[in-house]
């Protein structure tokens, strides 16, 4: 799969993952999201900006759902690496 298709994939598992969240923000949360979208952004770059500037609430808005916790970790993963990021 493509780096597209990756990053693509991973987004909208963390998206799937924050709709199941029965939180009443959930809604605003997906629409961040979606402006990460590559439909929106064809520069893998672009979107990955918009996507790890959401590091911190992202990360406490997963951390008490193992599995969007994950899914965002795993997304932030792909974003760091296209951009070049160290941890």
């Amino acid at each position: 799969m493509s780096v597209h298709g990756e990053y693509s994939r991973a987004l909208e598992t963390l998206i799937a993952c924050i709709r199941a969240l029965n939180r009443p923000d959930r809604d605003e949360w997906i629409g961040r999201l979606e402006r990460a979208r590559v439909e929106r952004n064809p520069d893998l770059t672009v979107a990955s900006k918009i996507a790890i500037e959401m590091r911190e609430p992202l990360e406490e808005l997963t951390a008490g759902a193992p599995p969007a916790l994950d899914a965002c970790t795993h997304l932030l993963s792909h974003c760091r690496l296209i951009l070049g990021i160290r941890e």
